[in-house]
C-alpha cells in the first residue's frame, strides 16, 4: 500500500498522505498512520476499493488516443495489480493452513 501511495505522489496525483487515504482507500485520513503504529497490513476493504479507483482511472486513460494517457493506464493497472496481489496474498494466509485446507 505505501508503494502504491508513493507513486501516486511521485506522479503528482496525490500531495499527501491524507489525500491518499481519504480519496484512494476511502478511509479515515490517519488510517497509514495507525497500521505503522500497530504494525498491521492494509484491510481487504482499503486494498480493494484502492484496486477499484485505480481499474476505473487505468481503464478511461485506456480508452485515450493520447500516449501520456496510455502510459498512466499502464501504471496504473500495474498498481492495481499490486494491490490485488496483497489480498490474495492474505486471503492465502488465512486459508492455507493445514486446519483449514480441509485435505
Amino acid at each position: 500500500m505505501e508503494q502504491v501511495r508513493d507513486e501516486l505522489a511521485s506522479c503528482g496525483v496525490i500531495s499527501s498522505n491524507r489525500e491518499f487515504c481519504v480519496s484512494w482507500l476511502a478511509k479515515d485520513e490517519s488510517y497509514m498512520r495507525g497500521l505503522r503504529f500497530r504494525d498491521l497490513p492494509p484491510s481487504a476493504d482499503a486494498l480493494a476499493t484502492c484496486a477499484s479507483k485505480l481499474g476505473y482511472y487505468a481503464y478511461h486513460f485506456n480508452k485515450s488516443s493520447q500516449p501520456e494517457q496510455r502510459e498512466w493506464s499502464e501504471r496504473f493497472y500495474r498498481l492495481r495489480g499490486l494491490c490485488q496481489q496483497a489480498m490474495e496474498n492474505q486471503a492465502r494466509a488465512k486459508w492455507m493452513t493445514v486446519e483449514r485446507m480441509g485435505l
